[in-house]
């Protein structure tokens, strides 16, 4: 059945025209490219989408003619948002263009629009980066997400995309269960994508009642839109018996990055978009190793032009071994950066991974209240016994002179769209 969906897809897209294909053979011969050939193929694409975006739209009107993009200005979602009528390409409209919406759980609601083109390219990317992971279309998928904050899919089109639309909100013990019991049971191959604590939440059902191993022939494993820690990433790889990889992407872009099995770096999406890594306060290029704002410029929406778009994280670029530069690091939103006493970036997996020495407690979350001010929002069903520890543990992190408390609570919500923060900057 699962190769008949994979048939299936494919001569559907031939029908068509092979949007999504031609774009996946596109995609795999930019990949087999040095990173200087690379570049020189998508200079070609970046000029159209600057020629275009210069003389079809108000905004960008004035940097007609220019084809350097260092030349065009950092945007981000309230500029695009304040001046969506005068940056949106005019002919989009003709071409039925895709409006594609956030969930709005940063507090910022947002809304572009993309061409066809986009979608198209959208779909090869997802198929290429799923591949490399080890799916295959046609697989059945564990898509584990907050489906409230998302549109669900019908069920006849979830059975024929072979796609279970698992809900983390409904992943009680009682359904945490029978998905294993039916994971087991079903000998087709299978993949997981999710939110890495949908997967612990999972992992430590699994835990508490000391399942071994599962032989459910899971080929692949994506985490998304939460950092993925090492104690999730190793819980999740015992249990299943395979690979964890992270993919760093948004709803408005697509697959900027994804980690290649087995290995910490993030291979960045070179075939689709142009990244830049920019200073945290001036629009000049961080150094290598250095933390800086992610820009992306999607080189295949000719209908809200996305370029040098700050995405709002941070991340470390570094040059891989194959010459291509990648990201060492993502550290997540710019608004949740946490600093110690003097200043400096505090790496949040320091607190993610080291969180895990302490597993009487059911959630944790880091509030930064001013430069030396900090709270741990505490949920824990009995007593914490080693608070003392706990404070003087994270202390060393937070710097000297830090001002370390903590709150109990019963329960710390979730945001809009299913996530939970484990740092909050409210400095």
């Amino acid at each position: 059945m699962n190769n008949l969906r994979n048939k299936l897809f494919w001569q559907l897209d031939y029908l068509k025209g092979s949007p999504i294909g031609n774009n996946l053979k596109n995609i795999e011969e930019l990949f087999g490219l040095s990173f200087e050939e690379l570049k020189i193929r998508n200079k070609v694409q970046l000029n159209k989408l600057l020629e275009i975006a210069s003389t079809q739209t108000d905004f960008y009107k004035a940097y007609i003619g220019s084809q350097r993009l260092e030349d065009f200005p950092v945007v981000n979602k309230t500029i695009i948002k304040e001046n969506f009528e005068n940056i949106n390409i005019p002919i989009a409209k003709e071409n039925k263009a895709h409006s594609v919406s956030t969930s709005g759980s940063t507090g910022t609601p947002f809304k572009i629009l993309q061409s066809t083109c986009k979608k198209n390219r959208n779909s090869a990317d997802t198929i290429f980066f799923a591949g490399q992971s080890g799916f295959t279309i046609g697989e059945r998928l564990l898509y584990l997400r907050l489906w409230a904050a998302y549109y669900r899919k019908p069920r006849f089109l979830a059975w024929m995309q072979n796609i279970d639309q698992l809900d983390v909100e409904e992943l009680d013990d009682t359904a945490m269960s029978k998905l294993v019991e039916e994971l087991i049971r079903d000998k087709q191959s299978k993949a997981w994508l999710g939110y890495p604590s949908g997967f612990l939440k999972l992992c430590n059902f699994l835990d508490v009642n000391g399942y071994e191993p599962l032989k459910s022939n899971v080929k692949s494993i994506i985490a998304m839109s939460e950092p993925l820690d090492s104690h999730v990433r190793e819980r999740m790889e015992y249990y299943f018996q395979c690979p964890v990889v992270s993919r760093y992407s948004n709803v408005e872009n697509g697959i900027i990055a994804q980690q290649r099995p087995n290995e910490d770096n993030f291979a960045i999406n070179w075939a689709s978009y142009h990244i830049e890594v920019l200073d945290m306060e001036y629009d000049r290029p961080a150094s290598y190793g250095e933390p800086g704002r992610i820009v992306v410029t999607d080189l295949y929406n000719f209908a809200t032009p996305m370029i040098r778009y700050d995405t709002g994280d941070v991340g470390i670029m570094n040059i891989g071994d194959d010459g291509f530069p990648m990201f060492s690091s993502i550290q997540g939103r710019i608004t949740d950066l946490l600093t110690n006493t003097e200043g400096e970036i505090v790496n949040p997996f320091i607190i993610y991974t080291n969180l895990y020495k302490y597993p009487e407690l059911e959630q944790v979350q880091l509030i930064q209240k001013s430069e030396s001010d900090y709270v741990f929002k505490v949920n824990s069903k009995r007593v914490f016994d080693r608070e003392e520890e706990f404070l003087a543990f994270f202390g060393l992190y937070l710097g000297e002179g830090a001002n370390i408390s903590i709150e109990y609570v019963s329960e710390i919500p979730l945001l809009k769209s299913g996530k939970r923060k484990i740092i909050v900057n409210q400095s």
